[in-house]
């Protein structure tokens, strides 16, 4: 049976990287793809769950554009139909099956990730990923670190909001206080921290439970995770803080089967 003809497809992103520069790729616990931006600044791509990177040399892209939907100045794009991931995904399912990523579900693999593909002068970066998001500064600097306005460090410099009991336990929740529209705008990149449960404030574990927003091929989806990422419900609207704290209910009496609501 033939395989599906692979396509990549533009992806609208808030910056622009410099026509013949080339990237510098930084692989380490935060790892990073800095360029030069148009206006000679210092962009960087961070990686949402990264999977997997590759760098190649090379002029043309490495999939062809299906007519009409790539742009010049749009140098990301995601690769439909990729062989790539499906092949990713089918290592961890074999090697790792139920203990992916520490109890989690390897099919986020198929249901969450996609294959980036990043465009420069004589070379071009592909990255297998959950999610991508931008920062820019006037400088390079390879361990720059992630500031507290970056989705993926939480909420953990906002107050506190509200609190409840669960079996007894004191738990506190923090919201992101940006409003919808732009949380759903950014959501088409990475996925956007709604709030976050924790038991005691300021301890090792910063955050206990959280509610995330994505929005994938135009489809909204708010997820439940644990302290390591793991989904543990998901649903298309968003939560009431009842329902977020029966889930919290049912972790802490030890119930962790997933939840889905369609």
């Amino acid at each position: 049976m033939p395989q599906p003809v692979s396509h990549m497809h533009s992806l609208d992103v808030p910056l622009r990287a410099d026509p013949v520069l080339l990237p510098v790729v930084h692989y380490a616990d935060t790892t990073a793809i800095h360029f030069r931006t148009h206006d000679e600044r210092w962009g960087r791509v961070t990686f949402e769950r990264l999977d997997s990177l590759k760098v190649s040399r090379g002029e043309a892209g490495p999939f062809p554009e299906p007519p009409g939907d790539w742009e010049w100045f749009h140098w990301v794009g995601t690769v439909s139909n990729s062989q790539w991931l499906t092949e990713r995904y089918e290592y961890e399912k074999r090697h790792y099956g139920d203990s992916y990523q520490i109890c989690g579900n390897v099919d986020e693999m198929l249901e969450e990730y996609a294959h980036y593909v990043f465009t420069f002068h004589d070379e071009f970066v592909e990255a297998i990923a959950a999610g991508i998001w931008f920062d820019v500064s006037d400088e390079l600097n390879l361990d720059r670190e992630l500031d507290t306005s970056h989705p993926l460090e939480g909420l953990a410099h906002i107050q506190i909001s509200e609190e409840f009991e669960s079996s007894g336990i004191r738990c506190f929740v923090r919201r992101n206080p940006l409003p919808e529209a732009e949380l759903h705008r950014a959501a088409r990149l990475c996925s956007q921290t709604v709030l976050e449960i924790s038991i005691e404030p300021d301890r090792i574990i910063k955050r206990r439970w959280f509610l995330t927003l994505r929005v994938i091929n135009g489809t909204t989806r708010f997820y439940f995770r644990d302290s390591f990422g793991n989904s543990l419900g998901s649903r298309s609207g968003v939560p009431s803080l009842k329902e977020i704290r029966r889930l919290v209910d049912r972790e802490l009496q030890g119930n962790s089967e997933p939840e889905q609501n369609k």
